[in-house]
């Protein structure tokens, strides 16, 4: 936690110790394709979306804006402005490779 919020609530910060200390608290932990969270999106954005790629998409969330095979991982449902810049990019680039 961090020892700003940790003063805020008037809580004892809590460390790692030595053994985890050297993790990165950051790091993308892999997880098996069962366990993906799907995002839900209005169902005129996916019309969009499955129409600009061309095919069926499912869209889960994930760390980054990225698409493999039929699957689009987007941090969030609510993109801010650089990521659906980044997202359209990524479909334009998907057409072009079409």
């Amino acid at each position: 936690m961090n020892p700003i919020y940790a003063n805020i609530l008037d809580i004892i910060p809590l460390k790692l110790n030595s053994t985890f200390a050297h993790l990165d608290p950051n790091a993308v932990v892999a997880t098996d394709v069962n366990e993906l969270q799907q995002v839900v999106l209005p169902a005129v954005l996916l019309q969009d979306f499955e129409l600009a790629m061309g095919r069926k998409i499912e869209v889960v969330m994930g760390n980054t804006i990225a698409l493999e095979n039929n699957q689009l991982s987007l941090p969030c449902a609510q993109l801010s402005t650089t990521q659906k810049r980044e997202l359209w990019q990524l479909i334009w680039r998907q057409q072009d490779a079409s």
